[in-house]
């Protein structure tokens, strides 16, 4: 079997916070893929977005702070709350928008960081912006 598979993929936070979900986006609209029917419950989103910046507000001005350890396959993402706040973000943007593509990625990228199928970089401002703190 070849090590590459054994070890898990490192994705910076540049391209699975910023490049990817407006690509997606793009995507569903180009192929006119039907929206999510969820209706008002789409304005579920907007907590999501609300707790995603302030959780990345806190987790900024905080770099060393740690959400309570949580049991289960959560707990990798309590010591990343950075990475958290990018996943609401998203996931509270695919509500607003209903787009599945959006959402089914918010819940694909929880699932691989929660098993270490990927190693995803937390999420800085200096890196999002191409700044190098």
């Amino acid at each position: 079997m070849d090590d590459r598979l054994d070890k898990p993929r490192r994705l910076s936070s540049q391209v699975w916070l910023l490049t990817i979900p407006p690509a997606l986006i793009s995507f569903e609209r180009q192929q006119a893929m039907p929206k999510l029917p969820i209706g008002v419950l789409r304005f579920a989103g907007l907590p999501l977005v609300a707790a995603g910046v302030a959780l990345a507000v806190w987790s900024w001005r905080n770099p060393e702070a740690d959400i309570p350890p949580v049991a289960g396959p959560a707990a990798r993402l309590s010591t990343q709350p950075a990475t958290l706040a990018g996943l609401l973000v998203v996931a509270g943007a695919g509500l607003l928008l209903r787009s599945a593509a959006l959402t089914l990625y918010a819940v694909a990228v929880a699932a691989a960081v929660t098993t270490d199928i990927v190693q995803v970089d937390e999420p800085l401002p200096g890196d999002l912006l191409g700044l190098r703190e």
